[in-house]
């Protein structure tokens, strides 16, 4: 396990660039969960978890990528809670094994979740404090693009003990545009990071929106939604994600961009593939 002084490092450095000082509990769990990926890298369980959400883009496609707090996956096959925990005790163990970090199942999520298993973790990292991080892992899900193959980035040089090389089981980028989409229109839903990851991998892809709308449909039909009055879904949300923009993302990246650009960015690119609108 690397030493406080690596993750108070990486936080030094990340202010010397010109940018935000991230708290060092956020530094310490993004160190965590790549070795728990590695961990998971080595274990059957890789095949049956399929990896998400913004810290599969942080941790497996973009190194460059917010940090991210909780880990994200998708049931590949049918398999019980139980059959999980066991195997993750397993890799618990290896990675303990391997350096020294020592991760366990704490609880349950008090919320219950009717298409998903929702649990927290303990981990005892570098710093002296022990933390947790939120697992999510999906029951049922219509799966529209290949999985990828994707190794484990190590993202800083002071993850010194990090293997390089082992990899996981990841949604393709525009499975993750897709489910970003859903979450983003989800009228009951308000995560600034949902608008944050949309605004970053239309920057950063040639994707369109239009390009994915049979998977967008499929999945909104599992959801029993549908496609029309997406654009309209999103732009009511505009004030309620603009007064949590800064409070639920500057911790997680050095340079916060301006809410109105990113706004306007995603409203634009929504907007451009032309859904139909709602009823009425």
């Amino acid at each position: 396990m690397i030493p406080q002084r690596n993750i108070s490092l990486i936080s030094n450095t990340l202010v010397t660039a010109g940018g935000r000082r991230i708290p060092e509990a956020v530094i310490e769990r993004d160190y965590v969960l790549a070795w728990f990926l590695t961990g998971l890298a080595g274990h059957p369980l890789r095949d049956v978890l399929a990896f998400k959400g913004g810290t599969a883009l942080r941790r497996c496609w973009f190194e460059d990528y917010r940090f991210s707090e909780d880990l994200d996956f998708t049931l590949t096959r049918p398999i019980t809670l139980e059959e999980i925990l066991a195997g993750l005790n397993e890799i618990f163990a290896a990675v303990e094994a391997a350096c020294g970090l020592r991760i366990a199942f704490d609880r349950e999520d008090r919320h219950g979740h009717q298409n998903s298993h929702t649990f927290y973790l303990r981990y005892q990292g570098p710093l002296p404090a022990a933390n947790d991080v939120k697992v999510d892992i999906t029951i049922n899900e219509v799966l529209c693009f290949p999985l990828q193959d994707r190794p484990i980035q190590r993202a800083y040089d002071s993850f010194d003990d990090l293997p390089e090389g082992p990899t996981v089981k990841v949604y393709a980028i525009e499975e993750i545009v897709v489910e970003k989409l859903l979450a983003l229109s989800d009228r009951a839903r308000n995560e600034p990071r949902d608008l944050y990851d949309l605004w970053y991998l239309f920057g950063s892809t040639d994707l369109r929106v239009a390009e994915i709308r049979a998977e967008l449909d499929a999945k909104l039909a599992l959801r029993q939604r549908v496609v029309a009055g997406m654009e309209q879904a999103i732009a009511t949300k505009e004030d309620r994600l603009r007064r949590l923009w800064a409070a639920r993302l500057a911790h997680q990246m050095s340079q916060l961009p301006p809410f109105d650009d990113v706004f306007r960015e995603v409203l634009r690119a929504v907007r451009a593939a032309d859904l139909p609108k709602a009823d009425g």
